[in-house]
């Protein structure tokens, strides 16, 4: 019976181990140049910043979100293991995002309360 248990639990973490968690937002959001980027695809500003459901970038670095947990007010703590540009390092993040408000705008935080980035909806 224990045995049994085990392995169906083993299995239950398998099979979400790869999955990326995924903030609850209605669409996605950036500066002029991320909301560009994320239409075209092609990156041609150092300046973009973008945030959907499974990531924050801005050029050449991001994060892929792999835990998120909201409060009652609808702030979103977002962890990811994230890339930096020029580097082949990997390192873990954590960030609070803020449900739009009443402009639309949504608030990325960084781990040390610092604002990392103020965001509008992309159309």
């Amino acid at each position: 019976m224990v045995r049994w248990g085990a392995t169906t639990l083993w299995m239950m973490l398998a099979a979400t181990a790869g999955s990326a968690a995924e903030l609850t937002l209605d669409t996605a959001y950036g500066n002029q140049q991320g909301c560009a980027y994320l239409q075209s695809g092609v990156l041609d500003s150092d300046e973009l910043v973008y945030l959907t459901r499974r990531e924050l970038g801005k050029y050449a670095s991001g994060c892929e979100f792999v835990a998120v947990q909201a409060d009652s007010h609808g702030n979103q703590r977002a962890q990811g293991i994230c890339h930096y540009e020029g580097d082949e390092v990997l390192g873990a993040e954590d960030f609070v995002i803020t449900p739009p408000d009443a402009a639309g705008l949504v608030r990325v935080f960084a781990a040390n309360a610092e604002i990392w980035a103020e965001l509008e909806p992309c159309s």
